[in-house]
């Protein structure tokens, strides 16, 4: 090694071994952690609590002046803070609605005072009077000359569909 660089490192040792000895003989006051009987620091008189080992980041008093305390094993994070939470206002949900009608009109057929509607579905072709129950869901409530009413049955709803002015 170089020889500066021996004679450097020998100095930091004996530095340190001399630290340690006044230190052990209680020649450093302004290094030594404040304590109180219990271990615990007394909040009126300014001091904090110190733990038996100051090299583990316990905060120390100096000369009565406030402890410098700091984690060294804290978690740092380099994202923003998350944004406030806006008051939050509790809003009640919209009530439920029936979904929007499956059918599609293909025509009608009049004998009387009978009303007969022809429906499609996807593929499917329905045929439907007043009062008839269409997959156990919407009930044909009423036949006019230019819409067909039905009723949602899970929640009681009406909805038209129009048919126009056909004859």
């Amino acid at each position: 090694m170089n020889r500066s660089l021996m004679i450097a490192l020998a100095l930091t040792l004996a530095a340190v071994w001399y630290a340690s000895t006044l230190e052990e003989q209680g020649g450093v006051d302004d290094a030594a952690p404040a304590r109180s009987s219990n271990g615990a620091g007394d909040a009126d008189a300014g001091t904090a609590a110190a733990s038996p080992d100051p090299a583990l980041g316990a905060p120390a008093a100096l000369d009565g002046q406030q402890p410098v305390a700091r984690d060294l094993f804290a978690s740092h994070s380099f994202l923003p803070p998350p944004p406030k939470a806006a008051a939050r206002v509790d809003v009640a949900p919209p009530p439920p609605s029936a979904p929007p009608l499956p059918f599609r009109y293909q025509g009608r057929m009049t004998e009387g005072s009978h009303t007969t509607v022809f429906l499609t579905q996807g593929e499917r072709v329905l045929i439907a009077r007043e009062g008839d129950l269409l997959n156990n869901q919407y009930r044909v409530e009423s036949v006019s000359a230019g819409a067909i009413t039905f009723v949602f049955e899970p929640l009681k709803q009406r909805q038209t569909l129009t048919i126009g002015n056909t004859k």
